[in-house]
């Protein structure tokens, strides 16, 4: 596979295989702290393309990938980055800004313009300089196993004329749509081909009983210490609320150990409220939404639906 950029010392090139990818992709999330499941990984190198948009480091005289970078590039002209991590003994040499000029010229190529990511704080100064603008926080909240159980027995009632269903009987592309008219984002591959066929992933999605129109849903899948939830998306506080208590009490997260964790969507001013009136508590931890050259989707600008319907959103390394 002919390299996307190079040196005398590194290239950057494509991905072959999950196979090739995962080893990295698995240790370095760990060393990271970063809380994903190994089937995370599989998710990632689908909606990548399968892996055409998963760009590798390779030293010279290596065969080992030590650093990487997803672009997710959506059909509607709009792009994520996701996992921009080099292994800390290869770092300081000035591969990263080769990998991460890589990504950005493939985003180019193809006429993309439109580039979000979530930067931890010791990382945004860097993103600046390179061309990206922050517009929103992302709030990492958390749930203790003795929080849940509190939870556990509430009844969920909805507003009349409203249903929840299994996420999973819901359709993919209704699904695809609620989504994209939050974010801005059009990942239908994401939902049709990498998610739902998740064995660990589950969630509700709620629909009116005379249209069977969508009006929200939730989806959880599992971590390495416990449940993620996320996205959450809603009409109304009332059944974002719903959503999240019913996704609480499945079976998957009252049966397994570990704790719960969201990335709560900060510009939404009652996001915080849901979550924290179950018994989440906030981390003091925040990502930082940032945009290239400030060029932020209108579904999460100001008066946008992401702004009012977003509770939480799916990952931080996907959008």
């Amino acid at each position: 596979m002919p390299a996307v950029e190079s040196s005398s010392s590194v290239t950057v090139r494509q991905s072959t295989s999950l196979g090739e990818v995962n080893s990295l992709f698995c240790t370095q999330i760990k060393d990271l702290g970063w809380n994903r499941h190994e089937l995370d990984a599989q998710t990632h190198f689908t909606v990548a393309q399968n892996g055409q948009d998963w760009l590798l480091l390779i030293p010279a005289g290596a065969t080992e990938p030590v650093g990487m970078v997803i672009g997710f590039k959506f059909p509607n002209r709009t792009g994520w980055v996701g996992f921009f991590i080099v292994d800390k003994n290869y770092q300081g040499r000035g591969w990263g800004g080769l990998l991460f000029k890589a990504m950005l010229d493939a985003y180019s190529e193809i006429g993309i313009q439109m580039v979000g990511l979530d930067a931890v704080q010791e990382q945004v100064k860097t993103y600046e300089r390179r061309g990206f603008v922050e517009a929103a926080k992302i709030k990492i909240m958390t749930c203790t196993p003795e929080q849940e159980l509190a939870t556990k027995y509430r009844a969920v009632e909805l507003a009349k004329g409203y249903k929840a269903i299994d996420i999973k009987e819901a359709d993919t592309g209704a699904i695809a749509d609620l989504d994209r008219m939050h974010t801005g984002l059009d990942r239908t591959v994401l939902w049709a081909k990498a998610l739902f066929p998740r064995p660990d992933s589950f969630g509700f999605a709620i629909i009116s009983t005379t249209t069977e129109e969508l009006s929200g849903f939730i989806l959880v899948r599992r971590c390495e210490h416990g449940h993620r939830f996320g996205p959450l998306f809603a009409d109304s506080n009332a059944h974002a609320s719903s959503l999240l208590q019913l996704a609480m009490s499945h079976p998957s997260v009252s049966e397994s150990p570990g704790s719960l964790i969201a990335e709560v969507f900060g510009p939404n001013e009652n996001s915080v409220d849901v979550f924290s009136h179950l018994g989440w508590q906030w981390t003091k931890m925040d990502y930082h939404r940032m945009w290239f050259n400030g060029r932020v989707p209108v579904e999460q600008q100001q008066g946008g639906r992401g702004q009012k319907g977003m509770f939480a959103i799916f990952d931080a390394s996907e959008g």
